[in-house]
């Protein structure tokens, strides 16, 4: 129980971290002398670091479990936080970045599976309360990066790679009993790591998760920026279209919850999702002033909140025969696409405007969309 309370208060510290580079992305743009074309390059080529946790993940699990995996991950991003919050070029800040996807990988790959064989049997409530909690405290981290914004914008990063570490201490204070009963991959072939690559209904999904994850992974720093540099916005007004997107974030993933209980069909949620997620970011591509861009953010969170932990439950239900595999293949995934979607969005930024790139996010979501219908149409286990 000790452990899957801790895994709870660490989603809200990830929460409050990772607003912190959309948040404050004006601030480290002056303090590091970085253009919006080069933060979205910044943004894909952290990813590199997870990429190579991607690789070497199969081979760290056979020395090392999962709760290991996340005790690693969590110092590894205290240390890079410290690293963001004292950087003061582009070349150094970038660098950290980069290293701090790289423990990030191993904390969001890890923690699923810790909370699954801490607590099996509630894992289906467990999940999604899980992506209900990041969202309840990410709008309460709207305020915090008001507050920043308001005073100084690098005690962000300082205060929060403190909480990382003490979160660090905690866990391997407070070990969970039976952790060498574990899922062990000792004996593992290491291509058997990715043999889900193998069934075409499951690519299928694959493309649509890197699409519609690389989206969401958009829609936390780009939205911020636009509604500065499009709408005037200040720092109380960034810090409420923060609020509105994750309050609508937080509806989604808690009407998930009783929906998958009672038995609603995962692929049907998430179609749902995508076309309100295509609203909001079509909305926001045309919105006239502050009004119509919360309106619109309000509404990208209400369609991209619920598509983690709706996709997760599908995941376990179709797949649930190598949930380590399923992980790692699924942040592969959203690596993929968190490297390639913020180039296209300079891309378009630099041939057309940065209101156009929401164009290209709706449209991307539609694609998602159709890929998840083709999924459904091959034969699965669920």
């Amino acid at each position: 129980m000790g452990t899957r309370i801790l895994l709870f208060v660490m989603v809200v510290a990830l929460a409050f971290a990772g607003s912190l580079f959309g948040g404050l992305g004006e601030e480290i743009q002056i303090a590091c002398s970085i253009s919006l074309a080069q933060m979205g390059l910044l943004m894909s080529l952290s990813q590199v670091g997870s990429f190579v946790s991607f690789l070497t993940l199969p081979l760290l699990a056979r020395k090392l479990n999962a709760y290991s995996l996340l005790i690693i991950g969590i110092l590894a991003s205290s240390a890079t936080l410290l690293g963001m919050g004292l950087s003061r070029n582009a070349l150094i800040f970038g660098l950290f970045f980069l290293l701090n996807a790289l423990g990030g990988y191993l904390y969001g790959t890890s923690n699923i599976m810790v909370l699954i064989n801490v607590d099996r049997v509630h894992m289906k409530t467990n999940i999604p309360l899980m992506h209900l909690t990041f969202s309840i405290a990410s709008i309460f981290s709207g305020y915090y990066i008001a507050f920043l914004k308001q005073h100084t914008w690098y005690h962000g990063y300082l205060q929060m790679s403190l909480v990382y570490l003490v979160m660090g201490a905690l866990f391997i204070l407070v070990k969970p009993d039976g952790i060498e009963g574990w899922e062990q991959r000792k004996n593992q072939k290491l291509s058997d790591s990715f043999s889900l690559l193998k069934h075409r209904a499951f690519v299928k999904y694959l493309l649509f998760f890197i699409l519609a994850n690389a989206v969401e992974y958009c829609n936390v720093v780009y939205p911020l920026l636009a509604v500065t540099q499009l709408h005037g916005a200040g720092a109380k007004e960034v810090g409420l279209a923060i609020i509105t997107l994750h309050s609508g974030s937080t509806l989604s993933r808690l009407a998930a919850i009783p929906l998958l209980k009672k038995g609603y069909s995962p692929h049907r949620i998430l179609l749902a999702l995508c076309l309100v997620g295509m609203l909001g970011l079509s909305g926001f591509f045309l919105a006239p002033n502050l009004v119509w861009a919360y309106l619109s953010l309000a509404l990208m969170g209400l369609g991209m909140g619920g598509v983690n932990p709706v996709s997760q439950v599908l995941e376990i239900s179709c797949w649930p025969s190598d949930l380590l595999q399923l992980a790692n293949i699924r942040s592969m995934g959203s690596t993929i696409g968190r490297i390639g979607m913020p180039l296209l969005m300079g891309l378009v930024i630099n041939i057309a405007s940065l209101s156009a790139s929401f164009l290209l996010l709706a449209l991307s979501l539609g694609v998602a969309a159709l890929f998840l219908l083709a999924s459904k149409a091959e034969p699965t286990p669920c």
